[in-house]
């Protein structure tokens, strides 16, 4: 059984600023040709923001302990944002590519390899693209 009284110690101000923290770590790894470690920290930028979201449609300082996962539909559930990210046919496109990336665990194990540079790529369209990006829709 799950108290649900129980919080994270880690505040919704934080979430924000860890989303912003782990974009500069994804930006400085492409910077340095680091690919496949960019494509492992990508949905880590979209997983912080969701929390805070979820910090901020709750009205909490802190995320409830059983929120602690890194489900990205789970948490954009929790967020309030599933409903209109239905809605918008590219960005969830884009949403879903990072959650099956998220959900695929052999990402955590993958030695750096040059060829990784697409899937870099494909991942920086998919969160920042001005048009459809998941971080750009979640406004950051």
């Amino acid at each position: 059984m799950f108290d649900l009284t129980k919080f994270t110690p880690t505040r919704k101000a934080e979430f924000e600023q860890l989303a912003r923290d782990r974009k500069e770590d994804f930006e400085a790894l492409r910077e340095k040709a680091r690919w496949t470690a960019s494509v492992y920290m990508g949905p880590y930028i979209v997983e912080a923001r969701l929390k805070f979201k979820v910090c901020e449609v709750l009205k909490l300082e802190r995320l409830p302990a059983i929120l602690k996962t890194h489900d990205l539909v789970a948490l954009a559930i929790f967020a309030g944002v599933w409903d209109e990210l239905n809605t918008l046919s590219e960005v969830y496109k884009n949403f879903r590519k990072i959650n099956r990336l998220q959900e695929d665990t052999v990402w955590r194990y993958k030695v750096a390899d040059p060829s990784h540079q697409a899937d870099s790529n494909d991942m920086n369209d998919w969160l920042f693209n001005p048009n459809d990006g998941v971080m750009t829709w979640l406004n950051i």
